[in-house]
Parts: C-alpha cells; sequence; structure tokens
C-alpha cells in the first residue's frame, strides 16, 4: 500500500465537514448541564404562589458553579431559582453584567431568602415573605469591567453575597431592579467548578451558550473564516493543478482554524486593549495545552497501539538473518519449481500478494515473500539504514539463505522499485521483472520526510500518520476500484501497524537516504531483463503517464495498462492481474533455473 502526501486532501475535507457539524450542533444545543436560565416571574408584590410556582427553576447542586442566566424586562419581574442547603453550608453569589456600555448603569439587586435569615427592612422586597423566612439583600454601585477567563468575556461586577447558611432547609435566590437596554445577566452561584465528566463533556456547549446570551450581536462572525474557507477549497479546487492544491488545502483550513480561535477569543468590546490581550494570552495558554496533550499522547499511545513483538505478530517462526536484521518471510510450494519472489510496497506487508500467492502455487511455482525492513513482521531498526538499496540487499540476502539462486522478481509500488534495484546489483539473480505501478522516478524523498526530520515533533507526526483508523481512508483513495475493500481486509492492512517501533520505523524511513550507490532512476537503461509492466489506468499516486515513459527506457518491456484501475491492481483486478503475471512467467521460465 502506498502512502502520499495528497492524503491529505481527503483527510482536510473531513476535517472541514466535521467542524462545520460541530458548530451546527453547539448553535441547535440550547440545554447545558452547568446553567440553570431563570424564569420571568412577573408576579405581584404579596402573592405568595410565587415560591411555590414550578416554573421556579431548582438547582441541584448549589455549591458548585452554576452560570444562571436571566434578563429583566420590567420593573415588576422578580426572577428566582430555588435549591436545599444544609446548616453551615456557604452560599455565595455574583451579578455579572455583560460589559456593553448601555448596561454601565444596570445593577441588579439580589436576595437570598430563606429560613433563620434576618428579617428584612419594610419595603427592600418586591414581595412579601411567607411566615418563617427572612432574606438578606445586596446591590452594588462598582462600576470597574471585570475579564472572566472561562467565557472570555469582560463584565460589569454587581451585587456579591456570600453567607452561611443558618439551618438546613429549601433557599431562594431572587433577582430584580430596573432594566437597562438589553437587561441581561450571568448570576454565578455555588463555589466550585463540577469536574464531573458529564460536565467535561458539554464544556464547550456551556460555554458557547453563555457566550451566545450575553454576547449579542458578535458571535455570528466567527462562522465567517470557515466559510470563506469553504468557499476558497471551490476556487482552488477549480483552478488549481491537482498537485498544488494538495499543498493548498492545509494551508487554508489552518488559517480558517486559526482565525476561528482568533475571533472568539477577542470578541470584546470595542476599545478594551488589555482585556483583548488577556483573551490572547489564554488562547495562547490553551494553545499550548493542546499541542503538549498531542505531543505527549503520542510518546504515551504508543505502548498502548503497538502491543506485538515480531514473532507474536508473525505467528511461526520464518525468520533469516540479514546483516543483523530479523526478516521474516513465507516460502510455500515445490523448493525445485522455478521460484518467484514477490515484493510489496510501501506501508505494505505480505498480506498484499494472499492472491497472486496462491494463483502462483496453483501453477506449481515457489513462491516466496520477503517483507521489508520496517514492516510486516520484519525488524524495525531506528537507524538511517531504509534506502532502496538496503532493502534490495534484504531480499537477496534472504533469497541466499533460503537457497534460491534466481528467481522472477515481482514487486509493487515501492518494491517494484526494490525488483529493479535488486536487477541493477545482482542481474545474474534475477531473470525476469514484474513492476506493478512501480516507483521509477522519485529521486528524492515527499516533502512529509522533511517533516519528521524535526526532533519530538517528527515522532509525533510518525505516530498520527500511522494511526490503523487511516487504513480504510487511505484504501479508499488509492483505489478506483472499492468492492474489495471489506472489514477483513482493511484489518489485513492495518494489521502490522500493531507492531511494535512502526511509527519509530517510519520516522527513520523519513530520516534515510532515497536511494544508495547506484540509484534506480538514474540507471533504467542498464536493466536488460524482461519486464512485465502492469499500471491502472487511474493510478492517484503514480499517474499512468509514467508507465509509457518506463516502457520507452526499459529495453525489455511490455506494458499492459488497465482500466478502471487504481494504484492497486493487483487488489482491484486480481484475476487479471494473476493472467497476465503467469503467461509472462511461463513465456520467460527457461531462462530461469531451478531453485535448491
Amino acid at each position: 500500500m502506498e502512502l502520499s502526501g495528497s492524503v491529505l486532501r481527503r483527510l482536510f475535507r473531513v476535517a472541514g465537514v466535521v467542524c462545520l457539524c460541530w458548530m451546527g450542533i453547539v448553535v441547535a444545543a440550547r440545554s447545558a448541564f452547568a446553567e440553570t436560565p431563570i424564569l420571568e416571574t412577573t408576579m405581584p408584590s404579596g402573592d405568595y404562589g410565587l415560591f411555590e410556582d414550578e416554573n421556579v427553576p431548582y438547582i441541584p447542586q448549589p455549591w458548585f458553579m452554576w452560570f444562571v442566566l436571566g434578563e429583566l424586562s420590567s420593573a415588576e419581574d422578580v426572577d428566582m431559582a430555588r435549591f436545599d442547603y444544609r446548616a453551615g453550608d456557604r452560599f455565595r453569589a455574583v451579578i455579572f453584567i455583560p460589559a456593553h456600555d448601555e448596561l454601565r448603569d444596570f445593577n441588579p439587586t439580589i436576595a437570598l431568602i430563606g429560613p433563620g435569615l434576618p428579617e428584612p427592612p419594610q419595603g427592600s422586597l418586591p414581595l412579601e415573605l411567607p411566615s418563617g423566612m427572612g432574606a438578606i439583600t445586596a446591590t452594588s454601585e462598582s462600576t470597574y469591567v471585570f475579564f472572566d477567563i472561562f467565557t472570555q468575556m469582560p463584565y460589569f461586577p454587581r451585587a456579591v453575597l456570600d453567607v452561611k447558611v443558618p439551618q438546613t432547609g429549601r433557599y431562594y435566590v431572587a433577582v430584580w431592579g430596573e432594566p437597562v437596554g438589553m437587561a441581561r445577566y450571568a448570576l454565578d452561584v455555588g463555589l466550585m467548578e463540577d469536574l464531573a465528566l458529564t460536565t467535561l463533556v458539554r464544556y464547550p456547549v456551556n460555554w458557547w451558550e453563555v457566550r451566545d446570551f450575553l454576547r449579542w450581536g458578535h458571535w455570528p462572525i466567527v462562522f465567517l473564516p470557515p466559510l470563506l474557507a469553504l468557499g476558497a477549497v471551490v476556487w482552488l479546487r477549480r483552478r488549481m493543478h491537482p498537485r498544488a492544491f494538495e499543498h493548498a488545502l492545509p494551508v487554508v483550513w489552518l488559517c480558517s482554524a486559526a482565525a476561528t480561535v482568533t475571533l472568539v477569543g477577542v470578541q470584546q468590546v470595542p476599545g478594551e486593549i488589555a482585556q483583548a490581550m488577556m483573551a490572547f494570552g489564554v488562547g495562547g495558554l490553551v494553545a499550548v495545552m493542546v499541542l503538549g496533550a498531542v505531543v505527549w499522547g503520542a510518546y504515551l499511545l504508543t505502548p498502548l497501539r503497538e502491543r506485538y513483538n515480531l514473532r507474536e505478530f508473525a505467528k511461526d517462526d520464518r525468520f533469516v538473518w540479514v546483516d543483523g536484521y530479523a526478516v521474516h518471510y513465507l516460502d510455500d510450494g515445490p523448493k525445485h519449481a522455478p521460484a518467484v519472489v514477490l515484493i510489496h510496497g510501501f506501508a505494505s506487508s505480505a498480506f498484499t500478494w494472499r492472491l497472486l500467492r496462491e494463483a502462483l502455487l496453483a501453477q506449481g511455482f515457489r513462491v516466496l515473500i520477503v517483507e521489508l525492513l520496517g514492516y510486516g513482521a520484519s525488524a524495525r531498526p531506528a537507524e538511517p539504514i531504509y534506502t532502496t538499496e538496503m532493502q534490495a540487499r534484504v531480499v537477496l540476502g534472504a533469497m541466499e539463505q533460503l537457497g534460491v539462486r534466481a528467481a522472477h522478481c515481482v514487486g509493487h509500488s515501492f518494491g517494484g522499485r526494490v525488483a529493479m534495484q535488486m536487477a541493477l546489483l545482482a542481474p545474474s539473480r534475477v531473470c525476469s521483472l514484474v513492476v506493478i505501478a512501480p516507483e521509477a522516478f522519485a529521486t528524492d524523498r515527499p516533502p512529509i520526510a522533511y517533516a519528521l526530520r524535526v526532533p519530538v515533533l517528527g515522532y509525533v507526526l510518525a505516530f498520527y500518520s500511522t494511526s490503523p483508523i487511516f487504513t480504510r481512508p487511505v484504501l479508499h483513495f488509492i483505489s478506483r476500484q472499492r468492492a474489495w475493500i471489506t472489514n477483513a481486509v482493511v484489518r489485513g492492512y492495518a494489521a502490522p501497524l500493531y507492531v511494535r517501533a512502526s511509527a519509530l520505523a517510519q520516522l527513520w524511513q523519513g530520516r534515510s537516504p532515497k536511494d544508495g550507490v547506484k540509484p534506480v532512476p538514474y540507471h533504467l537503461k542498464e536493466i536488460a531483463h524482461p519486464t512485465l509492466i502492469i499500471w491502472g489506468a487511474n493510478d492517484v499516486i503514480f499517474p499512468v503517464n509514467q508507465a509509457y515513459r518506463l516502457a520507452e527506457i526499459l529495453p525489455h518491456a511490455q506494458l499492459h495498462v488497465l482500466p478502471e484501475t487504481g494504484h492497486l491492481p493487483h487488489e482491484e483486478q486480481p484475476d487479471e492481474v494473476a493472467r497476465l503475471v503467469i503467461a509472462f512467467l511461463r513465456h520467460y521460465g527457461d531462462a530461469l533455473p531451478r531453485s535448491g
């Protein structure tokens, strides 16, 4: 299976859709665990039914911090909430007014009402208290601005109540006052944050709903960057070359995300420069924390994902030692029959050859599959040795130890490049070549390899890019025909990623030179072996024009282009590929010495 930087195009497209869906969910969500909106009671003074009104919301955990939201539309409105306290518990409530200029003079009064409290002065309440109840009221004259970390908004702090409850029983908090403008407020009740799992999961919704309620007329602008990004993606896709579009797409989405975060953080009252700077500071701190979680998460999660050693994964003892490295192989069929060596591609394993292997065995061939270093059940050394030349020597070394003097070599993608490297290094040991969508012309590592060379972050990128969850999307992306991509196939391709040091091997592959002393692209004309080239007409990794170019360069090559086929012809059209390969091998079989 061949991975490419072009896979990012679909991944960022999916990320964009997920972001837009999440914003839609946030806007649609109207309830939150950490807040209880106060309903306007509009009860006349002296109506005792106010305390029994079923519309008065009940706060089940008043000792935790609750954002209680309300709005006064007339001087007769009385907003109330109820809760139960035990004697000696501490009650604390603070009113916050959004820092709009029109609300600078909005100064509502709050009162704690309940048993054991002192009798309030005559006329201090807009309602009469039932027998046995007292009240404590508070108001404020302050006009300074307070910046709240939770909501990332400035407020005018107002009345504060902080008392110990004298008796166990039902208590009420009431808010009233002369409304000014859009007289909205937030009543912060409680002392501690509720860190229960349900609260943490709903935290983004809580945060957004508080801002939505108190920051009217400003928040919709946060939708502008993603909408502009979506328009830019559509425009760029129509006007840019596909390769250039692959690189532009991540930049567009990252800029959109950065702009959205910035707008959310700095939606402050005009002129509140200090608050905006604080928002940037808090936003930066959050960004550092998230980045830290992503970075250290890769290191902490590695042993949870990569849990198998080589032998546990292989479930057999088919290993040979080549230059000090354990190399896993499969060797089946008559030992004295013509030998065929199958070489898998980048990010693949012996699993990719299961169908062609069975077809060749049925025709009486000896089939040898050698898993390259860093893949399958072969070793994953943490050294910069992952060159095309080294992989070719690994296959040649395995052949020698298994008594195979010469063989037909079949390679897919990077495995095709390895097969051609073998023909250049040891031409007498390769009697013919079958290359399926080979990597023939690349002279350097892809751009992502340079990112892998960055200390610490390189491993993080290697870890997340090799996640098994990407296996199905990658297979879909590089294939034209997809009916063959079943759950069992996805598991088969993803299985080697659970072997220890898999991510580390990708890191060191990116840090390794591309070729050795005889780079394939510069010596193609020296390959005089009979060669069968099989290519998919719809290959998105190596376009089909490379097939015609390769067929013109190789002296003894025949080309077959399969229509409606992507980068995995042996998976997408296994019967046709098997027919072509077997016919080719039969034709050149006399040139191959018997093994053994």
